[in-house]
């Protein structure tokens, strides 16, 4: 049916063949005439989604036949699915949980963390004494006010700036003078499509100098080895690090066996965090998923992430209704528990907060080194935990 099999992802060229569907949401890739390209489209009665310029995809909802005569177009180099990515973590059910305490002077003041995630609830902890969430946009049912139907986005938000109001300062984020710009691109059952994150990522780095964004946290899992949906998110990551961010990312959920590391957290050009359970004496968390990966430490370090206890979210709670703003009611229950590599993804998104308020022309490579030298092993195998726990006595002044 189709000539051009070098640019057909071959997961695709099998559905197309097999006529699974009649609709395809994909992922093209142009090397030039993109705006072309997208007049294209439109003209085969097909949906745009969304367009990614510093990347040169374009997001599309197409027909076989669509795919077909784009395919005989020489500025279209590949199509592939728009597959999903993952939220990371376990619900826990457990009330105990775990609280970030020590002495340091640093807060994350003035420091900015870009989220991509399920969006983020207004919760007391996020608002007192000051409204932390900075920006709020919403890719999947384009809300203009803060809500998460998941819980997952607004837990983590916790973990890196929640002030710790409602617990008395007992479950404060490690920054909690940090900002959050948050995008949600995750649905109420965790799953977001790879176009939406992509673009996500896109801008919040294009817009990381009005909030002075300094770290972007990912906290979810792609599970394949897509070498080109990897290039497209490594061009990202190399156009954060020209920007002086970092992009921190969890070890993902496969169990911690030998090299069973996938997706994003397998790219060298960012922070990779696994995960380890701190309740007894530390281990490496079961389903923290491990290296080695092509010779490299990942993950990069690890942190704790079993029964960590940070914001709830009320899943029900619509921010918008008819194009007025709804407030929320007032929560019972202010503090739930969690567990996954994602939450020590947070942790590290909290500390390099810090780092960047201590010195703001720190770059990728300088942050990843100061993790590392002040990281120390657990009795595990270090491929399961690169560098090991951060010492934050060695890391903070």
């Amino acid at each position: 049916m189709f000539s051009f099999k070098n640019k057909l992802d071959p997961i695709l060229s099998h559905a197309l063949l097999s006529n699974l569907y009649e609709n395809y949401r994909v992922i093209i890739y142009c090397k030039s005439l993109q705006d072309k390209t997208i007049d294209k489209i439109k003209s085969l009665k097909c949906d745009v989604i969304r367009y990614i310029p510093s990347i040169n995809c374009i997001c599309s909802i197409l027909t076989s036949t669509a795919i077909e005569r784009l395919l005989e177009y020489p500025q279209v180099s590949y199509i592939t699915f728009d597959s999903y990515a993952h939220l990371c973590g376990n619900s826990i059910l457990a009330s105990n949980g775990i609280s970030f305490q020590t002495n340091y002077d640093l807060t994350g003041k003035g420091i900015g963390v870009g989220i991509v995630d399920s969006g983020v609830y207004p919760h007391s902890d996020l608002l007192t004494p000051n409204n932390k969430i900075k920006k709020f946009v919403d890719v999947i049912n384009y809300s203009r006010y803060p809500y998460d139907d998941n819980g997952h986005g607004t837990f983590m938000s916790g973990l890196i700036c929640g002030s710790g109001h409602g617990s008395k300062g007992m479950y404060k984020g490690v920054a909690k003078n940090s900002h959050l710009y948050m995008i949600k691109a995750f649905n109420k059952l965790g799953k977001g499509f790879i176009s939406d994150i992509l673009f996500s990522i896109e801008t919040l780095i294009n817009e990381s100098d009005d909030f002075n964004i300094k770290i972007i946290l990912l906290p979810f899992e792609t599970l394949e080895n897509d070498e080109f949906v990897l290039s497209l998110f490594s061009k990202l990551f190399d156009l954060a690090i020209s920007k002086n961010l970092v992009v921190i990312v969890p070890s993902g959920s496969n169990k911690n066996i030998r090299s069973s590391i996938r997706g994003i957290a397998t790219l060298s050009n960012c922070i990779t965090v696994g995960g380890y359970d701190s309740t007894g004496l530390p281990k490496i968390y079961d389903y923290s998923s491990c290296g080695p990966f092509k010779k490299q430490d990942k993950p990069n370090l690890i942190s704790a992430c079993v029964d960590i206890c940070s914001l709830i979210t009320d899943t029900q709670f619509v921010s918008e209704k008819n194009g007025m703003k709804l407030y929320p009611t007032h929560l019972t229950n202010l503090y739930t528990t969690y567990t996954g590599t994602s939450c020590s993804a947070a942790f590290i998104s909290g500390i390099c907060a810090l780092l960047y308020e201590n010195n703001k022309n720190l770059c990728f490579k300088d942050t990843l080194a100061l993790l590392k030298v002040s990281s120390s092993l657990i009795n595990s195998p270090k491929y399961m935990q690169g560098s090991g726990i951060v010492n934050l006595e060695k890391l903070l002044p």
